[in-house]
């Protein structure tokens, strides 16, 4: 399909299925959502929030109230999966954006024509906030709420409670592809139990068990190779690894 149609065909799904399912009071927030995020390549969700409006302050700002509105996100989610874009077999991408005291967590469907659409987002404060007096009153302010929030969940665990209602919403696990950072042994276990098929980015440095001996990932080289991390039997692929069906 050409582009023209493509980006003709999802406005008018936007105009017909979603935007009648969001009450008036969120349109405004969504229509910001869909031209920084929707319609263009995904950089970070700082930087395609500064692509919408003169005010790259108020652009961020913006962005923030979005992500942390979870009455909205768990709506639209619902709305997204109405669409079946995202199926078992589907690759989905997860990362993580830090944008101005805020972390994002987004899943994107690869959809194998030049654009994965994002299908999962999830917000909670940065582990990145300024401990110092001297930090900006915002940032000392999102700090102490972070700390009174992390009294009661991880960071990792929010991740993890994340994907889950991920796959207690669509009633499987698409294969979930993770960049570097995601391969702490809470996330790789939880997984691993759900039988979840995933691939974590793992760096070269980062040693594994290969044959009953501890060796850095690079030695494996590009082979497929079968290892052990964290207890768990593993197959590591091109510096990426899944879990053995």
């Amino acid at each position: 399909m050409p582009s023209d149609n493509i980006v003709r065909a999802i406005r008018t799904k936007t105009q017909k299925q979603l935007l009648p399912s969001v009450p008036a009071r969120w349109r405004k927030q969504l229509g910001f959502g869909l031209q920084a995020y929707g319609l263009r390549s995904f950089q970070s969700a700082s930087g395609n929030a500064r692509m919408v409006g003169n005010n790259s302050h108020t652009a961020i700002r913006r962005a923030e109230r979005l992500f942390q509105n979870t009455r909205l996100t768990g709506q639209l989610g619902t709305v997204f999966d109405s669409f079946g874009l995202v199926k078992p077999g589907s690759y989905v991408n997860v990362d993580h954006s830090d944008m101005n005291g805020l972390m994002a967590l987004v899943g994107a469907v690869q959809t194998r024509k030049g654009r994965a659409i994002p299908c999962m987002v999830e917000a909670t404060y940065s582990d990145r906030l300024s401990a110092l007096k001297d930090a900006p009153a915002r940032r000392r302010l999102l700090r102490r709420v972070r700390n009174e929030a992390r009294r009661t969940q991880s960071f990792t665990g929010h991740v993890i409670d994340s994907l889950q209602d991920f796959h207690d919403r669509l009633g499987f696990w698409p294969r979930l592809v993770f960049d570097r950072g995601f391969g702490n042994e809470s996330i790789v276990t939880h997984l691993q139990a759900e039988g979840a098929i995933f691939y974590i980015r793992l760096k070269s440095g980062r040693y594994v068990q290969f044959d009953g001996q501890k060796i850095e990932v690079k030695a494996l080289g590009e082979r497929d190779a079968t290892v052990q991390l964290y207890g768990l039997t593993l197959c590591q692929a091109t510096f990426k690894m899944n879990t053995l069906s």
